[in-house]
């Protein structure tokens, strides 16, 4: 047995290149080193201990200079005579050279036995051309076993004489204990390689390297007998020689085949799963063949992909090689023998065609002049059409991928609201603006019923949830839905359905959100109800005063005239805040915090202003709790009166007629308030911020229970943030509200 073939890391050539540097770090190096000193000891024994020693056997009736290189080339011969067995990731090489050993030692002296062992190593390292790394291990175990060897079959089987029971005992446990030692070298090895400790492997290969090792002495005993007394009879003793190559090479093929079979399992998994198939075909293929080299050309391409047994999970890319270029559109099998690159003995090139098309050619290499039989050309070709098919596959996966994608994408970025229901009515598909309308996220949509996802509380609009049928595929329709939070949604939902054999397939739902195009609708509806009502509600007096002035102002009293004047006068003056407000609303736009409004910024005395609005208001029910100090703020005196007013007469406005509005100072770390308390109705929670908003009214505008244009608050806020404070409120319902007026203090 010889050094395995590292098919893992570097290449052996690469190490042995590196070794100085790389020796420290490396424990295939460490281990050739160690080897080849035990091989350099076990052989200095040898020579020391049995000086002058002759053969074990005597009467070989040929001259030692005709011998010793005779049984050189003898020795070379049994080492060129490879059956490789594989172990996991590496490869043993079996040959001969163990029943010529036996009759080295038996006919030659200890010296000269040990250098035809050696010397026929070296020479069929050199035939092979083998890596030096892998020369070198080989030459350090064979002469530590073969040392070994020579010393039992010296010591027990005695020196010159005839084959007795005492050589054959010698010879026997000399090739056991010869066996032993090669193993355990090996065994140190192929533990680096395959990662397993080295003893399992020594456990695991003792008997069959026990019962190799009986047949090679059987063949070296037998041989040796004939060449003794019978020579005639040589040429017959091939046939105990075949007899154990017939057995290592079917120990051989028994392990390619359970190699060859995980390696095409694994390569069926690859091709199935259609993802980077043609680098694991090189990998697995030129693996399950035993190939030095494998390359894949698709046609039309000018690179090639490429996989060498040194380093056999590296795929790499280059140029084309010659002998494949002009070979890619090959529509047959074709096995070379000639023009390939330096190193290369055979290979086979087969065509990548199927699925309907062809897609280039592959080739395996070999450095052994070894062709490929019938039987695997053909499994080559009809993997190489699996090849094709499964790159066809590929790509048609890959375009199915590409177009889901872009869908994929376009139902994610959508504006709209879009899901699909299946027969059962369950949801497939939630995109994310459906969530964001819903208030329910995609991963909590999935798999559920629809109905469980979309709440309608009209119990009339229900049916309108999921209204396809087979003659009317698709419908719209239009229903309101309460979202998880309680807010209320107005939505179009248009179907789109898929029926088979009278069942529902597939319902393809576009949802639309209305809620704002509604309230904006509502809005407008309220704005012109809100202006008829309160424009005219000033314009009534004012007109029934002019026409009375008009009609009998001669005769009215002076005093009644003055009344009238007055009253026309302050309707007028309250139309025109009226259309003040509404100008202010349109500058400001549709949010208070972005407001376009011109406003004069200085140091004022805030307890001045707060004094001077409750004064414009006149009304004994509006109390102000004076605070004492200064009162320092950021403001524009006009704006905060005006804020105060608008604060002051909401809380007078929503409260009885007998209940008082306070109005009271406080300061905090960084801001001045003015609280603003009435006694009122309270405003819901889920109506705080709304208040704030355009128009908006706490009660049903339709029934204008209460006079305002629902301008007020949000003006007032408008002009609060702008001058750099906020307007904010708290309430209870029946207990009443506080609007709070915040104010950065003068530094």
């Amino acid at each position: 047995m010889t050094i395995p073939s590292h098919e893992a890391g570097r290449p052996l050539l690469q190490r042995a290149a590196g070794a100085v540097r790389g020796y420290a770090g490396d424990p295939i190096l460490r281990r050739v080193a160690a080897v080849v000193t035990l091989g350099a000891a076990m052989g200095a024994v040898v020579l020391v201990a049995l000086p002058g020693r002759v053969s074990v056997l005597a009467g070989v009736g040929v001259p030692a200079a005709w011998l010793v290189p005779g049984l050189v080339v003898l020795t070379c011969l049994a080492e060129i005579t490879v059956v490789r067995l594989r172990h996991g990731e590496a490869v043993e090489e079996l040959s001969l050279y163990e029943a010529a050993l036996i009759i080295d030692v038996l006919l030659l002296p200890p010296r000269d036995a040990l250098l035809a062992a050696v010397a026929g190593l070296v020479l069929a390292s050199v035939v092979q051309r083998r890596p030096a790394v892998k020369a070198l291990f080989n030459l350090g175990t064979y002469t530590a076993a073969v040392s070994v060897l020579i010393l039992l079959a010296q010591l027990i089987g005695g020196a010159g004489g005839a084959l007795t029971a005492r050589v054959l005992a010698g010879v026997l446990i000399g090739t056991l204990a010869f066996t032993m030692v090669n193993l355990c070298c090996l065994a140190q090895i192929l533990a680096v390689i395959n990662g397993v400790p080295a003893w399992s492997i020594v456990r695991d290969e003792a008997r069959l390297s026990v019962s190799m090792a009986l047949g090679t002495v059987a063949t070296g005993l037998t041989t040796t007998a004939v060449a003794l007394h019978a020579p005639v009879l040589l040429p017959f003793m091939a046939m105990p020689a075949i007899a154990v190559t017939y057995a290592y090479r079917a120990a051989a093929r028994e392990a390619d085949e359970r190699s060859r079979s995980s390696a095409l399992l694994q390569l069926s998994e690859a091709l199935a799963g259609r993802e980077d198939v043609i680098r694991r075909f090189l990998v697995l293929v030129r693996e399950a063949f035993d190939a030095d080299v494998g390359v894949i050309v698709l046609s039309g391409a000018d690179v090639a992909l490429s996989v060498e047994a040194d380093e056999p999970s590296a795929v790499r890319t280059g140029p084309p090689p010659a002998y494949l270029a002009s070979l890619v559109e090959t529509d047959a099998p074709v096995q070379l023998t000639e023009n390939l690159p330096a190193g290369l003995r055979h290979a086979v090139v087969i065509p990548v065609e199927g699925g309907g098309g062809r897609f280039g050619a592959v080739a395996f290499a070999s450095r052994s002049r070894r062709r490929m039989s019938t039987g695997d050309v053909t499994l080559l070709v009809s993997l190489g059409s699996a090849l094709a098919v499964a790159i066809r596959g590929a790509e048609h996966l890959e375009r199915l991928t590409e177009e889901r994608s872009k869908l994929q994408a376009v139902v994610e970025q959508s504006a709209e609201g879009i899901m699909v229901v299946d027969g059962a009515g369950l949801v497939q598909v939630w995109n994310q603006a459906l969530g964001e309308i819903a208030g329910v996220p995609a991963a909590e949509a999935t798999g559920r019923p629809l109905s469980a996802l979309l709440e309608v509380p009209a119990e009339a609009e229900r049916a309108e949830l999921l209204p396809v049928g087979e003659e009317t595929p698709r419908v719209a329709t239009e229903l309101t839905v309460r979202r998880p939070d309680g807010e209320e949604r107005r939505l179009r939902l248009a179907h789109s359905a898929i029926f088979a054999g009278g069942e529902l397939v597939r319902d393809v739902v576009v949802i639309s959100d209305l809620t704002r195009e509604y309230r904006t609708e509502r809005l407008k509806s309220d704005f012109i109800a809100m202006v008829s009502h309160e424009l005219r509600t000033p314009l009534t007096p004012i007109l029934g005063y002019v026409d009375l002035l008009r009609t009998r102002g001669e005769r009215v009293t002076p005093q009644k005239r003055a009344d009238a004047l007055a009253l026309i006068g302050d309707r007028a003056a309250h139309l025109s805040r009226l259309v003040e407000d509404l100008l202010l609303a349109s500058r400001v736009g549709d949010r208070p915090d972005k407001a376009g409004l011109q406003v004069s910024v200085a140091t004022h005395d805030l307890a001045a202003i707060v004094r001077q609005a409750v004064g414009d208001l006149g009304s004994d029910r509006v109390v102000l709790v004076e605070a004492g100090g200064d009162w320092p703020a950021r403001c524009d005196s006009g704006r905060t009166v005006q804020v105060l007013t608008n604060l002051i007469g909401n809380g007078l406005k929503y409260s009885a007629e007998d209940r008082t509005v306070e109005v009271s100072l406080r300061r905090t770390e960084d801001m001045l308030h003015v609280d603003v308390r009435d006694h009122g109705r309270g405003i819901p929670s889920d109506s705080l911020e709304k208040v704030f908003e355009k128009f908006h009214r706490v009660e049903d505008p339709m029934t204008m229970s209460t006079s305002g244009t629902g301008l007020g608050l949000f003006i007032a806020r408008s002009l609060a943030r702008t001058m750099g404070g906020d307007v904010t409120l708290e309430s209870r319902i029946d207990a009443g509200s506080v609007f709070t007026l915040s104010l950065l203090p003068a530094a």
